[in-house]
């Protein structure tokens, strides 16, 4: 479905196939059985119902996120952002004769158009007065751009109409795979509440905020497409996320990273709009203002006009952003690389790393403890949760998901973001995204970033400060010649 607001939107629908689930069926994403449903998030739900449901005509922030993101049975490839939906993204090059029937189309593509033997091209038109139409080509001239189609269509095309042939293919592909091995955990709506995800510790990533921990980017962009890609190869260590490397193949990978992205990209959409609207249409806000003396039908009126004349710039400002922060987490600028190379491991520069690690300046301790083992004094405080200016009921430092997050224990050796070096020294750049890990990039040179490297990753064969090192016997001469 094409829905309009005052500016066109290029949607492309795309049919699913359904996928099934044995031992999914019955939850809460899934009340027809196999049917399953995208759901919205608790901050949408606080909204008063106008913001929520839309007044008369007017959408509220379920409908403008359905319209741009449709559901699993029938996703909307919404062309503005950047991902690889699949398919061929065209334009009608010319107006066809509207006094006779429209049987033949003049297009050009921005990429090559193949025909598969016999079968016909499915193409839907994406703008203009014919979209969604969706026609099939019998015959397709690259040469001239010229389509012969299978029955006229009903209604006439203009030039500049943009068109996809063989849309949403990777889009659906992802979804399926996405289903079949990653909703259990990650849940249909990549909320991280699928059926297993309370009995997992740590919990299952929530992408609807469109944050992601362990990233090779700078402190300020996304996540790209090849840190996922190191994701679902390796697994993130000391969790229950597992590498895909002997389940999925290479194109089954990049097909799971664009739904996730996808997901990503819907659930902070929503996010985005609500804030728009929560500090005068929440319930909370609609109680507070009836409590001051204002009517419900003032405030409805106000949200009336505010739909009515602000959310389209509303929606451009989200949407612009949107598309252009997913799209520069991909580009060279966002990568975090190295302005020298690697200061040689040794003892000298484990001592120095340890002594910044120690410092009143980064202070590294007070999260991870003087003897690294994550028990540092702010694992014992309890903070305030940022949204509701309440405690936490739990002490230790929480994430943006809410979750109880102890501090690595260096000890272990286990980085959950990698553990080349050059891994942890973007973890210590760019901190850790949604954590209470900061970016220490405007304190720290480069290389006094690889001398904390080193002592890091010497942490696990250390004896503890204060204790003497266990003695290793010589070995017998016979041994040691080998």
């Amino acid at each position: 479905m094409l829905v309009k607001t005052n500016r066109q939107l290029s949607i492309l629908t795309i049919g699913v196939t359904l996928v099934s689930l044995a031992g999914c069926s019955g939850g809460s994403d899934y009340p027809d059985g196999y049917k399953s449903r995208f759901v919205y998030s608790d901050r949408t739900d606080s909204l008063m119902g106008e913001a929520q449901n839309g007044i008369g005509d007017l959408p509220g922030v379920k409908k403008l996120v359905d319209d741009r993101f449709g559901d699993p049975q029938k996703l909307n490839a919404w062309l503005k952002l950047p991902i690889d939906f699949g398919g061929v993204t065209g334009e009608l090059a010319e107006t066809p004769d509207a006094s006779v029937a429209v049987e033949e189309l003049t297009l050009s593509f921005d990429g090559e158009v193949t025909k598969d033997g016999d079968k016909p091209l499915l193409l839907q038109f994406v703008t203009g007065k014919a979209a969604p139409s969706i026609v099939f080509v019998s015959n397709w001239l690259a040469e001239g751009g010229k389509a012969s189609l299978t029955a006229a269509m009903d209604v006439p095309p203009a030039a500049g109409d943009q068109v996809v042939v063989n849309g949403g293919g990777v889009l659906a592909h992802g979804r399926g795979l996405y289903m079949r091995h990653c909703s259990h955990c990650h849940g249909t709506s990549g909320d991280g509440k699928g059926p297993t995800a309370e009995y997992l510790v740590p919990r299952p990533r929530d992408y609807r905020h469109g944050v992601f921990k362990f990233t090779s980017t700078d402190a300020q962009s996304k996540v790209s497409r090849d840190d996922l890609y190191r994701i679902l190869r390796n697994g993130v260590p000391g969790t229950y996320m597992p590498s895909f490397v002997p389940m999925l193949q290479e194109d089954e990978l990049v097909a799971v990273i664009e739904y996730v992205r996808f997901l990503a990209m819907r659930g902070e959409f929503e996010r985005k709009l609500v804030n728009e609207l929560a500090s005068d249409y929440s319930e909370a806000a609609l109680q507070s203002r009836k409590e001051s003396g204002e009517s419900r039908k003032d405030i409805v009126e106000e949200l009336k006009e505010f739909l009515t004349d602000d959310m389209q710039d509303s929606l451009a400002f989200v949407s612009d952003d949107l598309a252009e922060s997913w799209d520069t987490a991909n580009s060279e600028d966002a990568l975090i690389v190295p302005d020298c190379s690697r200061i040689e491991d040794s003892i000298a520069s484990r001592r120095i790393g340890r002594e910044l690690y120690l410092s009143k300046t980064l202070n590294c301790a007070d999260c991870h403890g003087i003897s690294a083992k994550g028990n540092g004094p702010q694992t014992t405080i309890y903070e305030k949760n940022p949204i509701t200016s309440e405690l936490y009921p739990d002490p230790g430092l929480h994430d943006v998901w809410d979750n109880v997050n102890q501090p690595r224990n260096l000890t272990q050796g286990i980085y959950r973001g990698g553990r080349r070096p050059v891994d942890l020294f973007r973890r210590i750049h760019a901190g850790i995204k949604g954590s209470r890990m900061p970016s220490f990039k405007k304190v720290l040179k480069h290389e006094e970033i690889w001398h904390i490297v080193n002592y890091v990753l010497s942490v696990p064969f250390n004896a503890e400060p204060g204790h003497a090192p266990v003695a290793v016997p010589d070995e017998p001469a016979a041994t040691a010649a080998l």
